[in-house]
């Protein structure tokens, strides 16, 4: 199973912004529930930098309305182009 990850930094103080953002995304996923999708989204303890993980059906995402709008206003609050990796899970345990 691969996991699509995405990481990039914001400008600093702008990270409630792009939190606040997230938020609306995730929000959104909830009203629409797409199937065969898991998105993860974290702050770093540096306070800047962000980490998504997609695991499934990215295109789920990227048709939100909300997400579109994240992403659009993305180049404003970053302060570096995001990168973005392929994960392979290789183990997974949830209590």
């Amino acid at each position: 199973m691969s996991i699509r990850m995405v990481t990039y930094r914001v400008k600093d103080g702008r990270a409630e912004d792009n939190a606040a953002y997230v938020r609306e995304v995730m929000a959104d996923l909830e009203a629409s529930a797409p199937a065969g999708v898991t998105y993860s989204v974290f702050l770093l303890d540096d306070d800047v930098t962000f980490v998504h993980l997609v695991e499934g059906d990215s295109g789920a995402i990227q048709t939100s309305e909300a997400f579109q709008r994240f992403a659009s206003t993305l180049e404003d609050r970053r302060a570096v182009p995001p990168e973005q990796r392929t994960c392979t899970l290789v183990g997974r345990y949830a209590g």
